[in-house]
């Protein structure tokens, strides 16, 4: 797991100025330095293991290593985040009390009533939205669509993030239950079925063999799927794991499409199904092709695109009529959002375009999954994780 510089130093910056106050505070109120020493004892550990981030673990392999990880940036926010509430209303005590001349009670309640919200409000958004899954119904209406495709179901999962599970095996079985209940025609997944390592896979496969669907299951995969936030001694390595984590999503009976297509049948009818490999805005991570991914095929046949980063579609996907639906992952819509009405407000606007639920471009539409995984803190707050129930239809 990677850590930019600048994050490094605002974790330190977070230590340091909460810290540095709470000692002082102690300390004019005379404190036994038992308690000094108590106190400073956890800021050493998570300064510690912030360097440690920073500057050892990109060479380790152990995917549990990086769960805990997680874990650790989860306890520190909700800590400092408290310790900042803490801090913030004692200057704004302090202001008030050399303008007023007086305390004023109310600080001291907003600042509980503050801390108690963001403890209570993460501690719901790690231990239980994540196994909230949220099932979202889309009916999209397509010009044209075969006789035989009305009301056909696909069901759409995204972005698992197996090594954030920590092999805990029994939380993918109510996604399996909530899956198999939409009695789905085909089951699609659009990438990121791991973090880094191919490790991540084991013991998988005995839960996504439950994944029922009539016609079949297929799958791309995303930018985590290569290992590239990894170092590796070797390309080969590299290649290595990547080959594993190709050869596990196969084990786990989904149809792995790299850079092509095939036809979908119902009937006497059809639909192509196309997969690209990921795009990424870097070029030296940019796997997708999409045109060998179409070669060969109708222009004027009905095609859906599975493209796990949802900002290929303004790149290279917009204009291209014959690609009526695209379905991608990725942005995890921030794992945080704030409703203002009928507005949505997520950190994934300021990056993604498209970064959650249906958009019509012109005569095309493109849904973006929010996954049923975690990457980086494991919590959801003000959204769900997600299972897309898509439902076909002949535009009326």
């Amino acid at each position: 797991m990677k850590m930019y510089t600048a994050v490094l130093v605002i974790l330190l910056l977070m230590i340091v100025l909460s810290d540095v106050f709470f000692y002082y505070h102690l300390k004019r109120k005379e404190s036994k330095p038992i308690f000094l020493i108590l106190h400073i004892v956890p800021a050493i550990i998570f300064a510690g293991i912030f360097i440690y981030i920073k500057f050892g673990l990109e060479s380790s392999h152990n995917f549990r290593i990086i769960a805990w990880v997680m874990w650790i940036y989860f306890f520190f926010l909700m800590i400092y985040i408290s310790k900042l509430i803490h801090i913030i209303f004692y200057f704004l005590n302090y202001l008030f009390r050399r303008i007023k001349h007086h305390d004023d009670i109310y600080f001291n309640i907003i600042r509980l009533v503050l801390t108690v919200s963001v403890v209570a409000t993460m501690l719901i958004s790690a231990y239980v939205t994540p196994r909230n899954f949220d099932v979202t119904h889309v009916k999209i209406e397509i010009p044209g669509l075969p006789p035989a495709f009305e009301n056909y179901k696909i069901v759409q999962l995204s972005d698992i993030h197996l090594g954030s599970w920590n092999r805990k095996y029994s939380k993918i079985q109510k996604v399996v239950q909530l899956v198999n209940e939409q009695n789905p025609d085909i089951i699609v997944f659009t990438g990121d079925m791991v973090n880094n390592f191919a490790a991540e896979t084991t013991g998988w496969t005995p839960y996504f063999l439950e994944l029922d669907a009539k016609y079949g299951k297929y799958a791309i995969l995303g930018n985590h799927d290569y290992g590239d936030y990894a170092d590796w001694n070797s390309k080969a390595e590299r290649r290595n794991n990547r080959n594993q984590i190709k050869q596990a999503i196969r084990d786990f009976d989904f149809k792995l499409l790299l850079n092509e297509h095939l036809t979908l049948h119902k009937g006497k009818d059809s639909l192509v199904l196309v997969g690209v490999e990921n795009w990424g805005k870097s070029e030296e991570y940019r796997y997708s092709d999409l045109k060998k991914a179409t070669k060969g095929t109708d222009p004027k046949s009905i095609k859906i695109l599975l493209s796990h980063d949802p900002n290929q579609f303004d790149a290279e996907i917009a204009g291209k009529k014959d690609i009526v639906l695209t379905l991608s992952g990725h942005t995890h819509a921030g794992q945080m959002a704030v409703r203002f009405g009928d507005r949505v407000f997520s950190p994934a606007s300021l990056v993604f375009k498209y970064w959650s639920g249906l958009y019509k471009v012109s005569d095309q539409y493109i849904y973006v999954n929010r996954g049923i995984g975690y990457i980086g803190l494991p919590m959801f707050i003000g959204v769900r994780p997600e299972i897309t129930v898509i439902e076909l239809s002949a535009a009326k």
